[in-house]
């Protein structure tokens, strides 16, 4: 049965490194699934969208830290104090950080999910299948955090 424009889940990839949102957006596209994918290239880029809501309150954000002007981690804090409704956006933190200090703060802030972010296409792909389809949502802190071996 086709996925009908209600189902269609929103995902904003934010991230300053276009490289980095493009491989992650196509990454998406294979999994054969509808999804309104918009990319931004800053935080603040981000929250203006989403006082905007030109393609409504995303499903999923991903979330680079490393970014020019206000890095993920403030964007991260404001999501979680805005409004009500950007409460319930899934915002997993897509970063090349990997130390656990890193990963504990963003879990403090507000993330659902750490990804650090593959070197390998496959593992990219990997990553998307975890976040989109799967109910990582009901599982502990460990793990929903998804680190390429």
């Amino acid at each position: 049965m086709p996925e009908n424009e209600h189902s269609k889940k929103i995902i904003f990839l934010t991230d300053n490194d276009e490289d980095d949102r493009m491989l992650l957006h196509e990454a998406l596209g294979e999994l054969k699934k509808t999804f309104t994918i918009v990319e931004l290239c800053s935080a603040e880029q981000l929250l203006e969208h989403l006082d905007k809501k030109p393609q409504g309150i995303p499903d999923y954000i991903f979330l680079d830290i490393l970014m020019p002007g206000m890095d993920g981690f403030d964007c991260l804090e404001r999501l979680r104090s805005g409004p009500a409704e950007w409460g319930k956006i899934k915002i997993i933190i897509y970063s090349f950080q990997s130390s656990s200090q890193i990963i504990e703060k963003a879990f403090e802030l507000g993330a659902d999910f750490y990804a650090v972010k593959p070197a390998r296409y496959d593992h990219l792909k990997e990553l998307a299948g975890i976040i989109m389809e799967s109910s990582w949502e009901h599982l502990g802190r460990e793990q929903r955090i998804f680190h390429a071996q």
